[in-house]
Parts: C-alpha cells; structure tokens; sequence
C-alpha cells in the first residue's frame, strides 16, 4: 500500500508488548491523546483456537503459537499499533490514530481473514474462529479499564450472537448499561461526585480565551461507565435536571473562585435544560445560588438550546428578560437546528448566538452547510450579536470562519474539555504561545 493512501500499514513494525500494566498504561495516553480526527480503536480478540489443551499443557506450545501468530499479523498492522497476548486464548489491540471509525473496522476485517486462514505447525494446523469486540475513543469519561471492559462486553455479545465481531456504538452502550441507572445517577448526584470540564472559547481577533464552557462527565474513577449522552437523558427523564445543574453550577462557582486568587477572571457558560426554563421558582433559585457564593450573575452566561426557546415563547421571554436583569450572560445554543432562528431572535435578550458543530464540520465539505454558516454568521450581525462556532477541529474550518466574520471558536482544534487544575495553565501556556 502506498503511502499516500489512507493506510494501515505504515512503514515501520508495530509493538507487542508483554505487560498488561505497560498496556493498560499505553492505552490511558492513547485516549487522552484522541479526538474526532484521531480516533483510537481497541479490538479484544478472542481467538478460540483448537490447540487450547494442549497450550495449557505446555509453556512453549502456548509461547511458539503466540509467536506465530503475531508473525501473522505484524504485515497488516502499523506501526503504531500495539498488542498483547493476555492469555492463551486472547489478545488485546490497540490502534492509536485511525482517520475514521471505519479503518478501525476495516483493520478488523483484515485480522480476521489472517486468524481464519489455518495456521501450519510442525504436527498438523492449528485452527480459530475469532471473535473480536471493538470499541472507538473519544468517548466522554472513558479510560483504559473502561475501555477494555467495554470491548470485551462487546466481543462477548459477538460470541453470544454468533457473529464474528461485534462494534461497540452509541445504541449498544445503551444496551451495556445497568440496569439500576436511575439510582445509580441520583446517588452519584446526590453525593456530589459528577465532575465537571472546561472546554475554551478562543476570541479570533485576540487569539485569548474569551470564556469557557463547563461540562459534566460521569466520574473517571466509578465502577461503571455512562456516556455523557445517557447521563443527560436520565437526568431529564428523571426529574433531576435542578439537582444537576445546581451541582454543575457550585463547582463552577467552587472552583473559579480559586481562579480569582490567581487573578484569572473568565466568563463561565453553563448549559440550561429546556425542563429548567418551564420550572417557574428558576430565577429565584439562581439568584440564591449566587448569593451563597458571594459571586455576580455577571460572572456566569448561560447557553440555552434553540429548541427550547420555543416550547412557551412567552413564558421563556419572561424568564429570560429576568435571568438578564440580574446580570448573567445568555446564549443560544445549537443556533440552526431549530424553528425559531428568524422568527423569534429579536424577542429573545441574547449576548451571542453559538453555531451548531454539524454545520461547522461540514462547511469546508458541503457549499450548503457553508452557506448556512454563512447566514447564521450575517443574521447574528444584523442583530449586532456575536457569533461562536462549536466543533471546530481543523485549520481550514477555522480559516474559514475568520474569513467569514465568526468571531469565537470553540472546538478540539485548540484544546479539548479539561479539569480545572489544567485550565490554568493552559491558558498561560496558551496566551504566551499565541504572543510571543
């Protein structure tokens, strides 16, 4: 293969490794490192070869068809990817770096037709039928235990339907998770434990972080493993979008206070569910939220999605009328995937309008999504309001919008969502770079 296709083997050997300490460890790296344009894949091979018995019997069988197998497998790999045989009968694979999700299972497909391909020995051939579970990052708080628990879950439900391989998405996360997620999620509410994220918004005439974006996640260090997405649907679905949003909102105010000391003073935007807007004590709760923590509405935006403006227009104009008076920022959210854009912007006392990341991603692909970036771009102008653009990961995206007037961006292109002990000095080191 050349090298200038999208490629699964490089020049170069990929690495098999001999801890399972060392690879675990590897693969945390990996998935702090991964993003959108940079997936990371993990496959859990099971191989259930026909020699078992005779592996278990003996050591240098076990060790002389290891060494086989990955001299099988080394053309078809890369490089950078890495492997472990955890035992006899299975093998861990991790693939930093693939362009899509797709490559991931298209590298699948090659080890499969390698692993069923009868293996010569010196007293006959050895035989599998592999069955292999994969699983892609980024994915929101996942780390290497995780992940290699939800491959395995998913190369289990592979062997139990009788398929080959089995890819671990988002609707069989849904299928993965426990059964007692609603208690599970008003305990970890209830105890304080969900973490919370930063995410930048970098001014384009500046080149400084204007604002963050706080974000909760599932606790990293939790027995098990929710996506962000089905957090948020329990939430709703539970009737536990005050607790939540109050807790997101006392981290927030915990942790900026600090920031303060260090004479750091950013505007934080925090998200407010559609439930939250129709709740009519809204405005009085967050008003006695901010005066607990002796801090100004002035120091908080919040980001509304566009769907939710219009469920009771009148209602939600009073309500926002209200939150504005008492000084905080307001955002739409997700600005183009709803009904409202033109008919009711003017109704509404917003400080920003935020582009929805399916049109950002795709503009420098699609004339229509960069035309609808484009009107989003000079409505918001004609309304004298400024404009972010949310998932923004590559430099012709970002070029793009400057040429078009965007004034913020938001997206893995700078940097990803952090934790606040990292924010800091992101910013620092980040500011510095860009001034130089």
């Amino acid at each position: 293969m050349t090298s200038t296709s999208v490629s699964l083997t490089p020049s170069g050997e990929p690495l098999r490794l001999k801890s399972c300490a060392d690879f675990s460890a590897r693969l945390d790296s990996a998935i702090a490192e991964a993003s959108p344009s940079q997936i990371l894949g993990l496959a859990v091979i099971n191989l259930q070869r026909n020699d078992r018995i005779a592996s278990l019997i003996s050591d240098a069988h076990a060790r002389h068809i290891e060494d086989r197998i990955w001299l099988s497998l080394k053309p078809i790999l890369r490089s950078s990817d890495q492997l472990i045989f955890v035992s006899g009968n299975e093998c861990w694979l991790m693939m930093p770096g693939l362009a899509a999700p797709a490559l991931a299972m298209l590298a699948v497909h090659r080890i499969l037709t390698v692993l069923e391909a009868p293996l010569p020995m010196n007293h006959g051939s050895v035989y599998f039928s592999p069955c292999i579970g994969i699983v892609c990052a980024p994915m929101h708080g996942l780390n290497a235990l995780t992940m290699l628990r939800l491959a395995d879950n998913a190369q289990k439900k592979a062997m139990q339907e009788h398929q080959k391989f089995s890819f671990l998405s988002g609707d069989i996360n849904a299928n993965l998770l426990p059964e007692n997620l609603p208690k599970l999620v008003a305990e970890v509410i209830d105890a304080n434990a969900l973490q919370v994220v930063y995410q930048p918004k970098v001014n384009l005439a500046t080149m400084r972080v204007q604002s963050v974006e706080a974000l909760v996640r599932w606790p990293s260090d939790h027995a098990e493993y929710i996506p962000v997405n089905v957090l948020i649907d329990t939430v709703e679905r539970c009737g536990l979008v005050e607790a939540l949003t109050l807790q997101v909102l006392s981290t927030v105010l915990r942790e900026s206070s600090l920031w303060k000391d260090l004479g750091i003073d950013l505007l934080i935007w925090v998200n407010l569910s559609a439930g939250l807007l129709s709740q009519p004590h809204l405005v009085a709760t967050l008003a006695h939220k901010m005066a607990l923590w002796m801090s100004s509405p002035s120091n908080i935006g919040l980001e509304i999605t566009e769907s939710a403006l219009i469920e009771d227009v009148g209602q939600t104009t009073e309500v926002l009328f209200e939150l504005k008076k008492l000084g905080f920022h307001l955002s739409i959210d997700d600005f183009g995937t709803g009904y409202s854009s033109f008919a009711y912007l003017r109704r509404f006392p917003i400080d920003e309008l935020k582009i929805d990341k399916m049109f950002v991603q795709g503009m420098t692909e699609s004339i229509q999504d960069r035309q609808i970036v484009k009107s989003i771009i000079d409505l918001a102008h004609n309304f004298g309001l400024p404009v972010v653009a949310e998932g923004v990961e590559e430099e012709a995206t970002l070029n793009a919008l400057k040429a078009l007037g965007c004034e913020q961006i938001q997206g893995f292109y700078f940097a990803k969502p952090m934790p606040a002990n990292e924010l800091i000095p992101w910013c620092h080191a980040f500011h510095q770079a860009q001034h130089s």
